[in-house]
């Protein structure tokens, strides 16, 4: 019989059985370890556990370092969000073989993760179990993760990306501040979004080095598919609000490499959603920033398409166009 008992910040299993050595497992939430010791307990009642132990590259987390080890290994960098998600999976999944991974494993997982993520992002996430699941080569004999996928996409609990079309309303920019309090950090990245138009992963990027103050111009490495390492040099200029920025950030800034300490992109996003929360402030998120800023870009600075594209980094106006929410209220006096 299974026993989870929570232990400071994680949760415990204990399986006892006759005739199998004792199994173990923490968890940091109580969901996967409970799915965990069903799955434990299932094949060892039909007698179908091995003990998989020692078996690395079978087991799931070990098949996730094999994928981010095969970008890493061209010098390729695993983008933030996605590092974040595979860890995830990492985490859920630690110590399951490949082998004993059934289809309701996946759906559990899915619906798990479904309590705080869209399912645009739970998409993403799926494909990227998928994706490590092919690149390590262990042949199994069912594709669970396809057959799971399916039946999440036909029951519509995983889809593509949705267009938002979200911006700041009145008031909720001092909120935001207000509630971020001492962790002013979070405001000045919130600030240089709302000044550049730049994406979250670019502002963590940001070297002093990037900034050229005297001919005011930033030089950033942006997502391009057809390049090699999958990104490009591009330049922008340095507004003048962001500049300010910079400078009333100094003490922050510091003289490290980079001019944000936090150790990944989604510690900015995570952050923003925990001061959101705290302002009462909801369908608010870190990206929707960058729409705001591109949206002032026409409406406040008067700039012209040509010249957005500049900032913005996008090819065509199609693709700008998702980025651009101009309130029909702004163009009253026109």
């Amino acid at each position: 019989m299974a026993t989870i008992r929570k232990r400071g910040g994680y949760y415990q299993v204990q399986i006892r059985r006759k005739d199998y050595p004792d199994q173990s497992k923490s968890f940091t939430s109580k969901a996967p370890a409970a799915a965990w010791a069903r799955r434990i307990e299932t094949s060892m009642d039909n007698g179908s556990w091995i003990d998989t132990r020692g078996t690395r590259l079978t087991l799931i987390d070990g098949i996730i370092d094999n994928l981010i080890h095969s970008f890493e290994r061209f010098d390729l960098e695993v983008a933030g969000p996605k590092m974040s998600a595979l860890n995830q999976l990492k985490r859920y999944f630690e110590g399951w073989s490949i082998h004993d991974l059934t289809v309701d494993d996946v759906l559990d997982f899915a619906a798990h993760r479904r309590r705080t993520v869209s399912p645009s992002t739970l998409q993403k996430q799926m494909s990227y179990l998928q994706q490590a699941i092919r690149v390590s080569r262990v042949k199994v004999e069912e594709d669970v993760t396809g057959i799971a996928i399916k039946e999440l996409v036909d029951r519509k609990i995983i889809m593509g990306s949705v267009h938002r079309d979200r911006r700041l309303k009145p008031g909720e920019y001092d909120r935001i501040k207000e509630a971020a309090g001492n962790h002013k950090w979070i405001m000045l990245a919130v600030d240089i979004a709302l000044e550049s138009g730049m994406r979250q992963g670019e502002i963590h990027a940001l070297k002093h080095t990037d900034i050229d103050l005297e001919k005011g111009l930033i030089t950033l490495l942006r997502k391009d598919k057809k390049s090699i390492g999958g990104k490009k040099k591009a330049v922008i200029p340095l507004f003048k609000g962001v500049r300010e920025v910079l400078l009333s950030g100094q003490n922050y800034f510091g003289k490290a490499d980079t001019l944000f300490h936090v150790n990944n992109a989604a510690s900015i996003s995570d952050k923003f959603a925990l001061v959101c929360k705290e302002a009462n402030i909801h369908d608010l998120t870190f990206h929707d920033l960058r729409h705001e800023a591109l949206s002032r870009m026409f409406e406040i600075k008067k700039m012209t398409l040509e010249q957005v594209q500049v900032v913005s980094g996008h090819s065509s106006f199609d693709q700008l166009s998702r980025y651009v929410n101009l309130r029909p209220e702004d163009l009253v006096d026109l």
